[in-house]
């Protein structure tokens, strides 16, 4: 992909660390033009509005009370060119491993210097994905985790309160797939009911 064609977008519900990122990226003047959101609706307008726009997302893990994992799919459902990137301060190995199953572009860490960037994008024009040095470290820690990406989006959304029939339409899948999801999680995680499951979720840091 042509970066001086490429629009970037930083998406951070932490303002003062996307504005300060955005104005890093910048200066790189490596693209067309650099945004900076922090709403899930703007985002996604602004997908809508670009759908076949070169677009270099830079997507933080943690956002307030939920993570960002759903807006990858969305992402991608919008734009079939968006480069995802997560730029996280993430240090759980199961959060890292839940992550790297949505198969992001590039996955690097807050606590890395600025030219980690440079060697980001680098790689990933290069065909690769890239992960950080200190992402890297935590990932070699073996983390089990025993739902699919699939079943980790229907996850989030029952921890927004979305109904079978709301997640069904969020997910572009049927009510009776969601309820055979349902029902295939709480096998695994042994429990009986839905908020049993979602406890479950939240202590292995899946949602």
């Amino acid at each position: 992909m042509n970066k001086k064609e490429a629009i970037a977008i930083v998406f951070d519900d932490h303002l003062l660390f996307a504005d300060s990122f955005s104005a890093l990226v910048e200066r790189l003047e490596l693209f067309r033009a650099v945004h900076t959101l922090n709403e899930e609706s703007e985002l996604s307008q602004f997908l809508i509005k670009n759908p076949k726009a070169p677009i270099y997302l830079f997507l933080d893990h943690y956002l307030e009370n939920k993570n960002s994992l759903p807006l990858i799919n969305e992402a991608r459902r919008l734009n079939k060119n968006v480069i995802i990137i997560i730029v996280s301060s993430v240090a759980s190995p199961v959060a890292i491993a839940n992550i790297m199953s949505y198969k992001p572009h590039g996955f690097v860490s807050k606590s890395s210097g600025f030219d980690t960037i440079l060697e980001c994008l680098s790689t990933i024009d290069d065909g690769k994905q890239y992960i950080s040095p200190e992402i890297e470290k935590i990932n070699s820690v073996s983390a089990n985790i025993p739902f699919s990406a699939r079943e980790l989006e229907i996850l989030q959304y029952f921890a927004e309160g979305l109904s079978i029939a709301q997640t069904a339409e969020r997910s572009y899948l049927s009510k009776h797939t969601i309820v055979a999801h349902r029902r295939k999680m709480m096998a695994k995680a042994n429990v009986n009911s839905i908020t049993e499951l979602l406890s479950y979720a939240r202590t292995q840091e899946l949602i």
